[in-house]
């Protein structure tokens, strides 16, 4: 391998290992029992390294809610096939943030906890670059529900709107997995997923 693409290899893998020992620091400690020194440790780097890389902390968590944000519109906009009709390309995203949640629970949770949170984390420059990546999230989402308004499927809404109510919906229906010995017992989770997908469908088609 040239030299040149030898160091680059190194430098990803030591910014990797900081952005993955600052998410696992995050979910066990939470953001205000997190230093630089605890990511230098569990990254196994030198703090100089990390700050190099990085001007602080508060960077290193917009970096991972930026990655986050992307990797759910790359996995819902995949999931989209061309030519499907609207009420399919929905249910796929459905099943596409489902099957995220599985595959990346260590991002899902991430995320979860920022959203979650009461206080403000980031400052509002930082906050507004993060909502952009957020924003072109819910693109595959809001381009389906505008296709079915257009064709007469779907009734007049705010795609953008509707968007939300669907991701939030989703998102807290996901936590209710942790339930499946208590009160979901006897019940089916992804059932209940894909009902709760079916509900939100059945308030977008229009009345014929």
């Amino acid at each position: 391998m040239e030299p040149g693409k030898l160091r680059q290899r190194g430098k990803d893998k030591r910014r990797r290992a900081i952005l993955e020992a600052a998410r696992g620091l995050l979910l066990e400690k939470g953001i205000d029992g997190v230093s630089m020194r605890q990511i230098a440790d569990i990254s196994e780097l030198g703090l100089g390294t990390i700050y190099s890389y990085f001007s602080g902390k508060t960077e290193i968590y917009a970096t991972l809610s930026v990655e986050a944000f992307d990797l759910i519109h790359e996995s819902l906009a995949a999931a989209v096939s061309p030519g499907a009709s609207p009420q399919d390309r929905i249910r796929a995203i459905g099943k596409a943030l489902l099957g995220f949640s599985v595959k990346h629970k260590a991002y899902f949770d991430f995320l979860d906890y920022f959203v979650s949170s009461s206080r403000r984390m980031f400052p509002v420059q930082t906050k507004i670059h993060i909502d952009k990546h957020g924003e072109k999230m819910l693109a595959p989402l809001i381009e389906a529900i505008e296709e079915g308004v257009k064709i007469g499927v779907f009734k007049p809404v705010d795609a953008k709107q509707y968007s939300l109510i669907f991701l939030g919906m989703l998102h807290g229906i996901t936590h209710l997995r942790k339930l499946q010995e208590t009160m979901l017992k006897g019940h089916r989770f992804d059932e209940l997923y894909h009902q709760a997908v079916g509900c939100i469908l059945d308030s977008l088609c229009s009345k014929q």
